[in-house]
């Protein structure tokens, strides 16, 4: 008990010091944020709002890209029951959504009594990764708890968070969260990269994109434990073209990523766990989603040249709960560049889920 209040006192300061909405972006890069959240800026023009979802369904699949989306009713049992979808089962790149997995690891840490919410993580040259995030900015030796860890990763997806939480309970027990977590083909992760791990072999030294394209498992594995220690040797600057179709990227499909968020947002955590997934998960929106009709909405969005991921669990005011998913990936870097009308989706698709009847399946057009 006496550490799940020490860390829900820590997310309370955490949230204290941050406004609500979209995640911070004084911690970008010079390029694009490789593998962040990107939520819509106040100033961008907005399209219209979407009336339906054949007209959400219509606007992604405009784009010149692999889409695929999931509207879904969330039940008791935890089943993501479609309301409206469009080819939600093909695995595409994710970005920073694989921080979700990072979080059920930890949770399921937690209640087994390996860590605790409190415990200290150490900032150094070997763990630090590039932005989006903050924790990157502080002095070799810094302590961290593993709850503000957690907030940081999901909240202004912290990228040095999220694999110093990786580093504490290793990238085993992140790919046994995936399968925890519903995610249907979780070989497609393995091995899980780190962040540094994932920029370095993107972009790092030439031919290791193409050397993890053409390896299996074991090889990459291999590939990661020859990858050089210390301070990382890519910078933002370098983040410039998609890699994800050399399979450098976390995987997972439309409806992997809505059971991943009604897992953790389940019943199967410990009492002072789940106050605590909950304080992380919902305190960025991400988009502006009305709070009368929706008191909780968690968000959890992810992009990287060529691919943006954005995904949404939503308890409505009278008990009803909703999940919207949707995800687009291209070789082109440019034709993903929109991504604040892009994020805006999510905003009409919670207008869409607030007409839903209460218990009913609400069907909106053909399935794919």
């Amino acid at each position: 008990m006496r550490r799940t209040v020490i860390a829900l006192a820590v997310l309370t300061a955490v949230v204290a010091g941050c406004a609500g909405g979209p995640a911070p972006e004084a911690s970008r890069p010079p390029t694009p944020p490789p593998s962040s959240p990107s939520s819509p800026s106040e100033t961008a023009s907005a399209p219209a709002p979407v009336r339906s979802w054949d007209g959400l369904r219509g606007r992604l699949e405009a784009l010149d890209a692999d889409v695929g989306m999931l509207a879904a009713r969330v039940g008791a049992d935890g089943a993501c029951t479609p309301v409206a979808d469009l080819d939600p089962g093909t695995p595409r790149p994710m970005a920073s959504v694989f921080k979700l997995y990072v979080l059920g690891a930890v949770a399921a840490a937690a209640d087994a009594g390996e860590l605790g919410w409190d415990d200290e993580l150490t900032v150094s040259g070997s763990l630090r990764s590039l932005p989006s995030g903050e924790l990157q900015d502080l002095p070799d030796g810094s302590r961290v708890p593993v709850s503000l860890a957690a907030a940081k990763m999901i909240s202004v997806s912290d990228n040095t968070a999220a694999d110093l939480l990786i580093d504490r309970v290793g990238r085993r027990s992140v790919e046994e969260a995936m399968t925890a977590l519903g995610h249907g083909r979780p070989g497609l992760n393995q091995p899980f990269l780190t962040t540094r791990e994932f920029f370095t072999v993107g972009w790092g030294a030439a031919g290791l994109r193409d050397d993890w394209a053409r390896a299996g498992a074991a090889a990459r594995l291999r590939i990661l434990t020859a990858l050089p220690g210390g301070p990382l040797r890519v910078s933002g600057r370098d983040i410039d073209d998609p890699a994800w179709e050399s399979g450098v990227d976390w995987f997972g499909s439309a409806a992997d990523v809505c059971a991943a968020l009604a897992t953790l947002h389940g019943s199967g955590w410990s009492t002072g766990t789940t106050e605590v997934l909950r304080s992380v998960l919902g305190h960025n929106r991400g988009v502006t989603i009305d709070r009368e009709t929706w008191p909780y909405v968690a968000f959890k969005g992810g992009s990287a040249p060529g691919e943006v991921t954005a995904a949404w669990y939503g308890e409505r005011v009278d008990g009803e709960r909703y999940a919207f998913v949707m995800q687009a990936a291209s070789p082109d870097a440019a034709a993903l560049a929109d991504r604040e009308s892009f994020f805006r989706l999510g905003e009409d698709a919670f207008a869409l889920f607030s007409h839903s009847p209460r218990g009913t399946r609400h069907r909106g057009g053909p399935r794919r």
